[in-house]
């Protein structure tokens, strides 16, 4: 059993201590050492404890490349960076129903020619890429082989998904 110790500021200010336990407890961390994530791969109804919003990849940008794609998860993220594209750098919000704010869209969009949506091919990743292109103008790509990058590179493999996967980004961001 692993026991966890975390404290989390209310929108009172008032600062909330919480002790999480459980036979698997799985941290997601920043460069900074802050842990922004719980994973409980054994806990069905709480698989994932949100400590502090964060944009998972944000800080591996180098905003070097002219693209970025916004991935529904971790997970995809660096399944999408397996793909080796060389053109194109991945963040992912805490999950797809987590809107990046605003503020941060308009800075993306400063540094990046183009930006692209790619999320789970459910309902309610086409859901949110719907909100992104809606609210933000971003165009998204519904990538219909299976339920998300990562299923569709392990049932087709990482070659198969990138020769399908490379026209339809170059569509989308006129490239």
């Amino acid at each position: 059993m692993v026991n966890y110790k975390f404290e989390k500021v209310n929108p009172e200010g008032e600062t909330i201590s919480k002790i999480i336990s459980g036979p698997r407890l799985y941290g997601y961390f920043k460069k900074d050492g802050l842990l922004y994530k719980i994973y409980q791969p054994m806990i069905k109804d709480l698989k994932f404890i949100k400590i502090q919003s964060y944009i998972q990849g944000s800080e591996q940008l180098t905003y070097s490349l002219p693209y970025l794609i916004i991935c529904s998860s971790m997970k995809d993220l660096l399944c999408f960076n397996k793909l080796g594209f060389k053109n194109a750098e991945a963040i992912a919000p805490d999950s797809e129903n987590t809107l990046i704010p605003e503020s941060q869209i308009n800075e993306f969009k400063k540094k990046y020619k183009g930006i692209c949506v790619i999320f789970d091919n459910d309902e309610a990743g086409i859901k949110a890429m719907a909100t992104y292109h809606n609210k933000f103008g971003l165009p998204y790509i519904k990538f219909d082989m299976e339920k998300d990058i990562s299923d569709s590179i392990e049932k087709h493999g990482i070659r198969k998904i990138r020769e399908i996967i490379t026209p339809l980004l170059k569509q989308t961001l006129n490239v």
